[in-house]
């Protein structure tokens, strides 16, 4: 494919994937310092703190089949506007309640909305996007992320310095609810064409039921990674809060580590698609894992900066190589079963990583739980080495 044609391919993504996904990876950068802040401030333990952030988790984990078989009935793009509508509402009532049991009912509906962000537009990037292009157009959306990562946080850090943390959380519901107005651009969407009758009908789970033990053994690697990238965004914030840094200043130490990780992510695309998946993944998430053993040993501002910014070069270097992994592994016939059936199983690590993290802060500290997410992380590198193995010349 010549650079002219994958470029034309890659704009074509603009509004139907990019510029939403961006609104939505912007909303997220800004609560991604604050939102940790936010539940220690109202008094919550580490441990209760870590099941309110887990619940995300939960939530995309139970959502994720209910949300593959709404998609394949509404379609794609009805699917992600419900979506943001609902993270938009979410985020804007979670600073008027204190009560750690609506925290927690929050952040799981938060969880199904994303699933519903993530699915559609992965389905639709599977569905448009031929293999060899694949690594790149799904990097792209892990670029797109990466930047909202690096331009939110400090941005609601000080909003919420200055404003307070009620009105910081309705401001990012604003900036969800934007990812639907490209897709308004769009017109009428055009249905999946490639479902198979049984996902027509919305039979998933007995469209899954060959699949199973397929999507276990595959899900399992990147289940652990997600737990190791969700415990990274708690634990990271709360060690440079432990040092008595302001949120402005905790949100500038995050975007250090999404800067450097902004600047790497077109590298992961053109390693996936010219070398294949295993080639980008290993030396990414083997770095991310020094990285996390290194915030687990400094003490100081600057230590913590650097660990960030190791965390954030590898996790750069990683950028969509799950998605990418994932529609790799999904058989085109019921491709958008497949890929809710293989989220909800990896989203089993957003539950874990927060667990990880507040249980070791309250029995051994927070560095220890840095350095849990850490091993976490290299058993994760085995399970795709040896288990998963290369995806990317898969022919079903």
């Amino acid at each position: 494919m010549t650079s002219e044609s994958t470029a034309t391919s890659l704009r074509r993504l603009i509004l139907p994937v990019y510029l939403p996904w961006g609104a939505f990876s912007f909303g997220m950068g800004m609560m991604l310092p604050i939102l940790p802040l936010y539940l220690e401030e109202i008094g919550l333990s580490f441990t209760t703190l870590s099941l309110v952030m887990a619940a995300t988790g939960v939530g995309a984990t139970l959502g994720g089949l209910p949300v593959g078989a709404a998609t394949r009935r509404l379609g794609e793009n009805k699917m992600l506007v419900g979506s943001v509508t609902a993270m938009a509402v979410l985020s804007a009532v979670l600073g008027l309640t204190q009560v750690a049991g609506l925290l927690i009912l929050i952040r799981l509906a938060t969880g199904m909305s994303t699933v519903g962000i993530r699915l559609s537009r992965q389905a639709y990037v599977a569905r448009t996007v031929e293999g060899q292009l694949r690594g790149r157009a799904m990097s792209l959306m892990g670029g797109l992320s990466r930047l909202g990562f690096f331009i939110g946080p400090p941005l609601g850090g000080v909003l919420t310095d200055q404003i307070g943390f009620a009105k910081t959380f309705a401001i990012c519901g604003v900036v969800f609810a934007c990812g639907a107005i490209p897709i308004a651009a769009l017109g009428h969407e055009r249905r999946i064409q490639d479902a198979a009758p049984a996902e027509r009908e919305g039979r998933l789970l007995a469209t899954l039921r060959p699949y199973w033990r397929h999507l276990v053994t595959s899900s399992i690697g990147p289940a652990l990674i997600i737990a190791a990238r969700r415990g990274r965004l708690i634990v990271i914030p709360l060690i440079a809060d432990e040092l008595g840094l302001s949120a402005t200043a905790v949100g500038l130490i995050v975007a250090v580590g999404t800067g450097a990780d902004l600047l790497l992510f077109p590298v992961s695309g053109y390693v996936m698609d010219r070398f294949g998946r295993l080639y980008a993944t290993i030396p990414a998430f083997g770095l991310m894992g020094l990285g996390l053993l290194l915030l687990g040993t400094v003490d100081s501002t600057a230590g913590v900066t650097l660990a960030g910014a190791v965390v954030g070069v590898g996790n750069g270097l990683s950028a969509g190589t799950l998605l990418t992994m994932g529609s790799d592994l999904a058989p085109p016939d019921i491709r958008a079963a497949f890929l809710a059936g293989f989220g909800s199983l990896q989203d089993l690590g957003g539950v874990l990583g927060p667990i990880i993290v507040g249980w070791s802060a309250d029995q051994i500290g927070l560095d220890a739980s840095a350095i849990a997410l850490a091993v976490v992380l290299f058993l994760a590198i085995m399970h795709l080495a040896f288990v998963v193995g290369e995806t990317r010349d898969i022919t079903h």
